[in-house]
């Protein structure tokens, strides 16, 4: 069943149930972003003790025209299920106080069943966040605390687990980039090429994915870092967050002692 069908479906029979006030569209189909990839995410407003009733009636709703093969509900108050049908569909459903339903604006959902307007009462758009401090701070940290692993990995010949942590490095560039990106409405990770600069999705693309064997995780811990440090000493600049010298300075020479003259670890340090 394609994705509008179901959406459709979704909200006809729900459309009489009197303690839901309100259904919407969130995700990439709130924001009119989505393609024939995207999950569908419902937005429920019920007030808590409707709650378990309006997620039995979407359940029997969306399974009586595709099988669930996948169920997953978590929370207590603010509620998350997740579902995935039999073709591979990916329904989520948040269930929510009516006072909850805040911090959205109206380019970001669409309404299905609105009874009291609350659509209306959104902003068109939401303000432009600066970057998160805190969470530059502790990638910036965490980055190091990571790539001074590499020694020990490598020392131990665990490269399996090298590969692993070359991996968390790339991840934490890629958060680093979406927050110097401060792109609104960013979507999830499946929509990272949607939320990055086109420049740097190439830069990941020419990033090397390592074999688990010495030199090439090395190699990929050194371009990873070649991308990183220079970024986040800027955006740090920006926020005026203090730079971590002297634990970046010890990363990088302990590195460059355990590891060998190549690639040079000492280059990539602020005080070069």
């Amino acid at each position: 069943m394609k994705q509008t069908a179901l959406i459709e479906h979704i909200a006809g029979g729900l459309r009489d149930d009197k303690a839901l006030a309100g259904l919407f569209l969130g995700g990439s189909f709130g924001r009119g972003t989505e393609d024939s990839y995207s999950d569908i995410d419902f937005i429920a407003l019920v007030e808590p003790d409707a709650q378990t009733a309006t997620i039995t009636r979407w359940r029997e709703c969306l399974q009586s025209i595709t099988p669930i093969v996948f169920w997953r509900q978590r929370g207590q108050g603010n509620v998350l299920v997740n579902a995935i049908t039999a073709d591979w569909l990916r329904c989520d459903l948040s269930v929510m106080t009516p006072a909850s339903f805040t911090g959205r604006a109206r380019n970001t959902v669409r309404p299905l069943i609105d009874r009291d307007d609350r659509y209306g009462s959104l902003p068109e758009t939401l303000p432009v966040k600066a970057p998160d401090t805190g969470k530059v701070e502790f990638l910036i940290g965490e980055f190091l605390r990571v790539l001074g692993l590499l020694n020990v990995v490598v020392g131990r010949r665990e490269y399996v687990t090298a590969v692993g942590g070359a991996g968390m490095l790339r991840d934490h560039l890629v958060s680093l980039m979406l927050e110097a990106a401060n792109v609104a409405g960013r979507g999830g990770a499946l929509h990272l090429s949607k939320a990055l600069p086109e420049d740097d999705m190439q830069t990941l693309l020419r990033l090397p994915c390592p074999k688990p064997e010495r030199q090439a995780v090395i190699d990929a811990n050194f371009s990873i870092a070649e991308q990183f440090l220079p970024r986040a000493r800027a955006l740090a600049k920006q926020l005026e967050l203090p730079w971590p010298d002297d634990f970046e300075q010890a990363t990088l020479q302990m590195l460059a002692r355990s590891l060998g003259p190549t690639p040079d670890w000492n280059a990539l340090s602020s005080a070069s």
